[in-house]
């Protein structure tokens, strides 16, 4: 009981920290890209078929009840506080199953602090646009996690790979997991997790194979310096050097210093050891997703390695290499266990000047949004600085 209450703690601290790099998200609440260009708008032309029409290929179902609870609970005004507000609501719930006691893993508290503690730019947090890069998360736990031991604590499982899985396309990602926990275990629990999952990796496959994506950024040769490069820093030189030293950096440097760095804690992650196998999971996680993001994304076409552009398709497997150096808090040897510590608060310490981030500008939605209630084409400001919703106005019903 005592450990579950330390966790709880830990919880409550995680979400605190996550407000204060971002408060102007929940006191001045605003839009953010695809929330109005895409989740509002279509929800407005649609209504509930919106669900059921995919966004890059695939399906974004939590974005879309988002943007089906906002307009038919409240006024438009409202909008930007329902979007911004659900996706805090589900962040604080993903950190708050790290408290089930299902979930047996070390150095809960410090997992938990990561989300926060890690470098990154803070898109990925309180908008509805990217919360699947957060949501992605309860699949890893729910590999990690006992089995059910209730009907309830089942109905919940399959009811969040339900979600998750046809929002992002994550359960494609992940599937090879819930193939081995289902091979692994050979219960009726993991096999059920296992045809949820591959039914909507299927579903989002799909409508993948089906979209006609034209991605330009596949064509271009693979350059392997700048592909390095970008690895090397985003998952271990930002982190743990922060920013400033990292972009001083020249790109040869950031390839080599980075790659050995990852491949020395890949290493060393796997070596023969009571939880080697939990290691293993979360190396094999981070892999997957990284390959899958980098393939979307093709960095190596970058002109420069910086720090900024699609940040998001980094958090992930920047937050699992941070689990695999927590997980190395109690190593033996001790200098081992010492030197983890260590890198987690010089890399804490070197990125705390960029820590809360600066508020945007504030387009005052409330003000401008009227055309939207009264169903009229409009411009509407919204995030990032410069972009704005093209509402076409509401269809006539016959």
């Amino acid at each position: 009981m005592r450990k579950l209450w330390s966790s709880w703690w830990f919880v409550a601290l995680g979400v605190a920290l996550l407000v204060a790099r971002k408060p102007w998200a929940l006191h001045t609440p605003q839009l953010h890209a695809e929330d109005g260009s895409v989740f509002l708008q279509q929800d407005d032309q649609l209504g509930t078929a919106a669900l059921l029409v995919p966004y890059q290929g695939y399906l974004h179902t939590l974005p879309r009840l988002v943007a089906w609870l906002a307009s038919h609970t409240a006024d438009p005004a409202w909008w930007p506080a329902i979007y911004n507000g659900a996706s805090f609501l589900i962040t604080a719930a993903l950190l708050a199953r790290f408290a089930s006691p299902r979930l047996d893993v070390p150095g809960k508290p410090w997992l938990v602090l990561a989300f926060a503690l890690v470098a990154h730019t803070g898109e990925v947090f309180f908008n509805a646009t990217n919360l699947q890069w957060l949501t992605a998360f309860f699949l890893l736990l729910q590999v990690l996690m006992a089995p059910p031991a209730t009907w309830a604590q089942r109905a919940v499982d399959l009811m969040i790979l339900v979600l998750i899985g046809l929002t992002g396309p994550f359960a494609i990602v992940f599937l090879p997991l819930f193939a081995w926990r289902a091979w692994r275990d050979r219960t009726p629990d993991g096999l059920a997790m296992l045809v949820v999952v591959a039914a909507c990796a299927g579903v989002q496959t799909w409508f993948l194979a089906h979209a006609g994506l034209q991605l330009e950024a596949q064509s271009p040769p693979f350059v392997a310096g700048m592909f390095f490069a970008i690895l090397g820093s985003r998952l271990w030189l930002w982190p743990v050097l922060g920013a400033k030293l990292t972009g001083g950096l020249p790109v040869v440097a950031l390839g080599i210093l980075g790659v050995a760095a990852l491949a020395a804690l890949t290493w060393w992650a796997l070596r023969p050891h009571p939880r080697r196998l939990l290691r293993a999971q979360i190396v094999v996680a981070t892999v997957l997703i990284t390959m899958a993001c980098v393939f979307r994304l093709r960095p190596d076409t970058w002109e420069t390695p910086n720090l900024v552009n699609g940040d998001r398709y980094f958090y992930i497997p920047r937050v699992l290499v941070a689990w695999l150096l927590i997980w190395e808090f109690d190593a033996a040897p001790r200098a081992v266990a010492f030197a983890a510590r260590a890198l987690c608060i010089v890399g804490v310490l070197a990125n705390l000047s960029g820590y809360r981030l600066p508020a945007p500008p504030d387009y005052r939605w409330a003000e401008h949004c009227d055309p939207i209630r009264r169903g009229v084409p409009a411009n509407i400001n919204t995030l990032p600085e410069g972009w704005y919703i093209e509402y076409p106005g509401r269809p006539q019903k016959p």
